[in-house]
């Protein structure tokens, strides 16, 4: 069955309870909507009431393809909505895995980085033993963790261990401002029994304390 108009147009309608099934019989072949040289606009689901648009959502297995053979293009999802939830991902028993951005190419990942309104950034933050690794030792890779007039906190549980740069050996490592510091620098203020270890390996150290050409105190 072919069905063809020319410059006119097509409308397929019925009444405000019609339903409408394409293709409901098709398990092997294939279902085209839309020319293969499109340059107008396809609208779908595109309703002024509340409606559910359902794709792929079967119980087979489904593999969904957006603009995934573009060479240039946009993917907007959500880009209207204020006060609605954007959800990616399965949110029960997921044990696949989710990549954002993981071309080969040079690339710019933003997130949370637009407009004037705060943001509140969750990583990793369930009641799990997640594993979180940010950065890479490869290459000038670099990291920058900022804060600004807020304050910034490094926390884990009571038998916590915290290392910092173990594999450096040649390079420097700086604790406090540079410049005009005023403020205190505290370590090991806490009230129970301490081992405080300083230049404690077999090394030769040169150890300075207060060497500095000021009215320290020490």
């Amino acid at each position: 069955i072919v069905l063809s108009v020319g410059t006119g147009n097509f409308a397929l309608d019925g009444v405000a309870g019609s339903t409408y099934a394409i293709g409901a019989s098709t398990t092997t072949g294939t279902i085209t909507i839309g020319g293969t040289a499109q340059t107008g606009n396809m609208v779908l689901g595109s309703s002024s009431g509340i409606n559910t648009l359902a794709i792929a959502n079967g119980s087979g297995a489904t593999t969904v393809n957006i603009a995934a053979v573009q060479l240039a293009g946009a993917v907007n999802v959500g880009t209207a909505m204020t006060t609605g939830t954007i959800t990616i991902g399965g949110t029960g028993l997921q044990t696949g895995t989710v990549s954002i951005a993981p071309g080969t190419g040079a690339q710019t990942v933003n997130v949370a980085t637009g407009g004037t309104g705060i943001k509140t950034v969750n990583i990793a933050t369930g009641a799990i033993g997640n594993v979180v690794t940010i950065g890479t030792v490869t290459g000038a890779a670099s990291l920058s963790l900022l804060v600004g007039t807020g304050n910034f906190s490094l926390n884990g549980a009571a038998t916590s261990t915290y290392t910092f740069a173990p594999s450096t050996t040649s390079g420097t490592i700086n604790f406090g401002g540079t410049g005009a510091n005023t403020g205190t620098m505290t370590i090991a203020g806490g009230t129970g029994a301490q081992t405080i270890n300083i230049a404690s390996s077999t090394g030769g150290k040169s150890v300075n304390i207060a060497n500095g050409a000021g009215a320290n105190l020490v």
